[in-house]
């Protein structure tokens, strides 16, 4: 069982070093960044993680890129897996994406994984110029052609959105095969998605209940696409608070799936997760500052990743 933290949205570069290092050093798997170019001013009742579909931070909040973020995570560290928690495949050309992928991965000796989610906010493909209605079909074109970037000497690909040949692109990622593409949502849809091209089920703001339910679907659709099970793996990330840390909740709407719990509780979830079958959980943080994150991250650190490791 691994454990993974996502970063928090800080426009803080010495803070967010220090956050990072802080996660090497604990020994956690990864630092995985979210994904927003713009977040409307009016607010949104599109977000599927809540129960008014209204995001969970204020919109005015700052997100910085998260491929540049990436990239300056990449060079505070030398041994943490770094990735995305999840880009929004079509806000990026597939091409340039691949490159920035490929890129980080070999300046990192192959540290990446490429977590990938359709989109949800209509506001944001249209201020992109981009058709929300296509979201899924562009998305699967673009793990195509990212693919075929990654692995073949001549890459060439003709599809609905982009087309090409005659080309080369180098470096090749590190990982080969492939970079490991985990990918995020929580829809019949994203688990098609995942037996199709993913390594990893990356669903978010659920609890294990939903994973298990919907694992049967997902172990289907793996052998009718040909593939191993132990090809795909299952991640789940979740909102964390514990209660008995004198810290208090961060104010901000909680998500679905938020574990608000004891640490004894904490760790009991942790075994249930292994038992359902997910080897991988990521956790943010329901706490307002960078020292009380760091301070969430030592005790998670110091109480549950030990567990974490013997059930691994």
């Amino acid at each position: 069982m691994e454990i993974g933290i996502s970063i928090p949205r800080l426009p803080d570069a010495q803070g967010l070093k220090r956050f990072v290092e802080t996660a090497e050093e604990l020994g956690f798997e990864s630092v995985l960044a979210g994904d927003h170019i713009v977040l409307p001013t009016a607010g949104t009742n599109q977000y599927p993680y809540t129960s008014d579909g209204s995001f969970s931070r204020p919109t005015n909040e700052p997100f910085l890129e998260t491929m540049t973020l990436l990239g300056f995570l990449a060079a505070c560290t030398s041994r943490i897996k770094l990735g995305s928690t999840v880009i929004i495949l079509p806000y990026r050309n597939p091409v340039v994406q691949a490159k920035m992928y490929a890129s980080l991965d070999v300046l990192t000796n192959g540290r990446i994984i490429c977590g990938v989610g359709v989109g949800w906010l209509e506001k944001e493909f249209q201020i992109l110029g981009l058709d929300y209605h296509q979201r899924g079909a562009m998305t699967d074109e673009f793990l195509e052609i990212m693919k075929a970037l990654w692995t073949q000497q001549n890459p060439e690909y003709h599809g609905k959105y982009y087309s090409f040949d005659g080309i080369q692109f180098e470096p090749k990622p590190v990982q080969q095969p492939s970079i490991p593409i985990w990918v995020g949502g929580h829809t019949k849809a994203a688990l098609r998605r995942t037996a199709k091209y993913g390594n990893c089920w990356h669903t978010t703001r659920q609890t294990p209940d939903f994973v298990a339910e919907n694992l049967p679907y997902l172990r289907e659709r793996v052998e009718k696409a040909g593939r191993d099970q132990s090809e795909v793996t299952i991640s789940l990330k979740r909102s964390l608070h514990f209660t008995d840390m004198g810290l208090g909740e961060g104010g901000y709407v909680r998500s679905g799936g938020s574990l608000v719990a004891s640490t004894q509780e904490v760790i009991d979830d942790l075994q249930i997760c292994q038992e359902i079958g997910i080897e991988q959980l990521t956790y943010d943080f329901r706490v307002e500052s960078l020292p009380d994150c760091i301070k969430v991250m030592e005790h998670l650190a110091d109480k549950v990743l030990p567990v974490a490791r013997r059930l691994g």
